[in-house]
């Protein structure tokens, strides 16, 4: 890699620590066992069929498996699901990451019992992008809190949504 390109990387990642997003787990189960990743890169296509994409590094743990079940979950995370962005980014592997939050069986995917909201989705498409796999799933399920709550990274950091103005009631 030259210096040019090397800063151009640099560059490019500071500034995309400007944006805001909500985190996410995705999660799958393949013959039986769990799989689990937290991520950002995760957005709405379209309405009609609901369909969602998440960005996958294709070489992460729960890239092969996910495609393989054809199936997999997106769970949107509240405030109250901080702890849980280390375990999922990281910090615990396999199925030792479940051992930590209230999850139920969606679809036949894991979902968080409590989550801002999940989507349990099959698997259909997957767009390869140099290191990066995005995949695209039809929604089959959808659940949500009433309370909105989403936990959001920004800089660097877990940070929380606050409304500019408040409404009229």
């Amino acid at each position: 890699m030259n210096n040019t390109t090397a800063t151009a990387q640099a560059q490019f990642r500071s500034a995309m620590r400007r944006f805001t997003s909500t985190i996410c787990l995705i999660t799958t189960e393949l013959d039986g066992v769990r799989h689990g990743m937290a991520a950002t890169a995760v957005q709405s296509v379209t309405a009609d069929p609901p369909t969602i994409l998440v960005c996958i590094n294709q070489s992460a743990s729960i890239s092969q498996p996910l495609k393989q079940a054809g199936r997999f979950a997106v769970n949107m995370l509240h405030l109250t699901h901080a702890p849980l962005v280390p375990l999922f980014s990281g910090k615990l592997k396999g199925e030792e990451r479940f051992q930590h939050g209230n999850w139920i069986t969606l679809g036949g995917m894991p979902v968080l019992a409590d989550a801002q909201a999940a989507f349990v989705c099959s698997l259909k498409g997957v767009v390869h992008v140099e290191t990066h796999d995005v995949v695209l799933g039809e929604v089959c399920e959808a659940r949500f809190i009433e309370a909105i709550a989403p936990l959001l990274y920004e800089d660097g950091k877990l940070v929380r949504s606050s409304a500019l103005i408040e409404s009229a009631a």
